[in-house]
């Protein structure tokens, strides 16, 4: 069923947005890019394809471009959507000392946690424990390229007194792997 514009908004105000469906928070951003009916055909096909909304942020643009009716503007909005909320949680981890997990994996959740591709993500911290400078390698599905003397040096270059090497695991085992273990 197809609400109307004014009643996803009222829900919205309503609710601060919790009320949606994935469906209707990827219509709602996809309207600013594309008429009413095609956002809410590609939304449709794109929840259809990547259960939760966390699954579409995390894909490639090329596995987003694949599914029917996505343009490049819808692209563009889905990853200008991702980026706004890795700038989010990335100011708290740069203004404020990483004490706990809770806000570091909130980022590296967003940042890397729903790529289909191994994803190996490196943060330097200052003596403060605040975030210095990141960097990102991505790779296929089960391994990524890692160089840890390139990864030292810039720690060296950066000052930095703490690194936090991450990764996900695209096919969703715990267990680390052998590459995994001879990097750690």
């Amino acid at each position: 069923m197809n609400k109307s514009k004014e009643e996803i908004e009222f829900r919205i105000l309503e609710s601060k947005g919790k009320a949606l469906l994935d469906r209707e928070i990827m219509e709602t951003f996809l309207s600013a890019v594309h008429e009413r009916p095609q956002a809410q055909e590609i939304a449709k096909n794109l929840v259809n394809s990547y259960t939760g909304v966390g699954r579409i942020l995390g894909r490639e643009m090329d596995d987003l471009k694949v599914i029917e009716g996505v343009t490049d503007s819808a692209v563009a909005m889905i990853m200008c959507v991702k980026e706004t909320l890795e700038r989010v949680l990335r100011e708290k981890l740069k203004s404020e000392p990483i004490m706990d997990l809770q806000g570091l994996v909130e980022y590296l959740n967003v940042s890397i946690g729903h790529s289909e591709r191994e994803c190996v993500k490196i943060l330097y911290l200052n003596k403060r424990r605040q975030l210095i400078g990141e960097e990102s390698y991505i790779g296929e599905m089960e391994k990524a390229p890692v160089y840890i003397k390139e990864i030292t040096r810039k720690a060296l270059i950066k000052n930095a007194t703490l690194v936090i090497m991450s990764h996900n695991h695209p096919g969703g085992s715990l267990e680390p792997s052998e590459e995994d273990q001879e990097v750690t």
